[in-house]
């Protein structure tokens, strides 16, 4: 039986994403005159820059200065951000977890600020029953510690519940964590490639909520 449904936040709930993709292109075409494209961009979604860093270093010879990086870039990231609204279906699916009386997790590699921030400027953070974020855990994803930790939290078992990830990195996170994943893709992580997912989609207005609770019985 279905009992919760474990929500990623970075390219699912808000489409941020997009908007880290043209920070690091903007600030590598700078600072390096590089032109990074969308598959080299996708090694660090769902996860952590260092992990693009340590790919140019090693196949480039690009060597970041990461806290110079981040100084650089934080405020750009914020002012472009701050405005996001959710994405389309976020809001209905939300409202559909708790009309079936399901139970709601966030699960994120980011730190705590910035999803506390976006949650409660959409009015939606009353909604999440449990908030896990990288300070939480000693790995971020593709560890399944993430899972792993919001499944203790919920107190429930691993397969009464599901996972909604945009990333392969999130997924494997979650194929890792022995979770059913449902895939739901954005401009940057449709160029990805996914395996072994319960379902994939473009967009949650697709997920049928009610069906996915009938496989699960």
């Amino acid at each position: 039986m279905l009992k919760a449904v474990i929500m990623d936040f970075d390219g699912v709930i808000v489409d941020t994403e997009v908007i880290w993709f043209e920070i690091f292109s903007e600030w590598l075409k700078k600072n390096w005159n590089y032109d990074l494209t969308i598959e080299e961009f996708l090694v660090c979604v769902g996860s952590h820059s260092g992990e693009l860093f340590d790919m140019l270093e090693k196949k480039h010879d690009i060597i970041v200065d990461r806290n110079q990086f981040n100084e650089e870039t934080k405020q750009n990231f914020i002012d472009r951000s701050e405005n996001l609204p959710p994405k389309e279906g976020v809001l209905e699916f939300i409202k559909n977890i708790k009309n079936e009386n399901l139970l709601l997790a966030l699960a994120t590699s980011a730190t705590r600020t910035k999803p506390i921030t976006h949650l409660t400027r959409l009015h939606i953070i009353q909604h999440f029953d449990v908030i896990i974020t990288s300070e939480d855990v000693a790995r971020i994803k593709p560890h399944p510690d993430l899972f792993n930790k919001a499944i203790e939290e919920l107190g429930i078992k691993k397969e009464e519940a599901i996972i909604i990830e945009d990333s392969a990195s999130g997924l494997l996170a979650g194929n890792n964590a022995g979770i059913d994943t449902i895939v739901c893709t954005n401009d940057v992580t449709k160029h990805s490639s996914f395996q072994n997912y319960f379902i994939k989609v473009d967009s949650l207005e697709k997920v049928e909520l009610k069906s996915i609770i009938q496989k699960f019985q």
